[in-house]
Order: structure tokens, then C-alpha cells, then sequence
């Protein structure tokens, strides 16, 4: 049997901050992303330069809907302070994080 190659990817890069108002934008784009059947989606928060409570309810919300899509979201290229963050709620466990979209690629043999 051959190798299962990876699902369709999109990639995300939203920028500056991540509030209540950028993050229904987010949950928008993401929502019609999964609506078109997109079961890969990679946010690059490499220009995320704050998150607030309200940001992170909403990647809460957004990842929610992704499991219910059957579907994947992941996160890189956080700064310390949006790491921070999820630590300090213990949140860094619930989402998948990589550290850059090349070590992204690489686990996930994605060229």
C-alpha cells in the first residue's frame, strides 16, 4: 500500500493583534475554509504580536470546530509572549505547536 499522502493545506498568517475583532475574522475564514473541505489548516502567528482573552477564546472556538470537521489545526511560529500565554492558561498542551512551518513540513513530510 502506498504512502497516504498529507491532506490539503492552507495556510493562515494573520498579523499584529489577536482580539475579539480580528478573531471573528479568523473564525470567518476558517469556518469557510472547512466549509470548502480544507482538512489541513496551519496558522503562522510568526506577526501575531499580541493575543488577548478574547484571541484565545476564539482559537478555542476555532479549534473546536475544526475537531468537529474532522479536521486539523495547528499553530507556529508563536512569540514568547503569545507561548506564554498558553502556558499560563495550560493551553499549550490542547493545541498542536510547532516551532516553525519548516519543522511543520518536516513531521510532516510536506514539501
Amino acid at each position: 500500500m502506498p504512502p497516504q499522502s498529507p491532506p490539503p493545506l492552507k495556510i493562515l498568517y494573520p498579523t499584529h493583534t489577536l482580539d475579539a475583532e480580528q478573531g471573528k475574522l479568523l473564525y470567518r475564514e476558517i469556518m469557510d475554509l472547512l466549509d470548502a473541505g480544507i482538512k489541513l489548516i496551519l496558522i503562522d502567528c510568526h506577526h501575531i504580536e499580541f493575543v488577548d482573552s478574547s484571541g484565545l477564546g476564539v482559537l478555542v472556538r476555532i479549534l473546536k470546530a475544526t475537531e468537529q470537521e474532522n479536521a486539523r489545526l495547528v499553530l507556529c511560529s508563536l512569540n514568547d509572549t503569545f507561548q506564554m500565554l498558553l502556558s499560563m492558561t495550560h493551553m499549550e498542551d490542547v493545541f498542536e505547536i510547532y516551532a516553525s512551518q519548516v519543522h511543520f513540513r518536516l513531521v510532516l513530510g510536506i514539501s
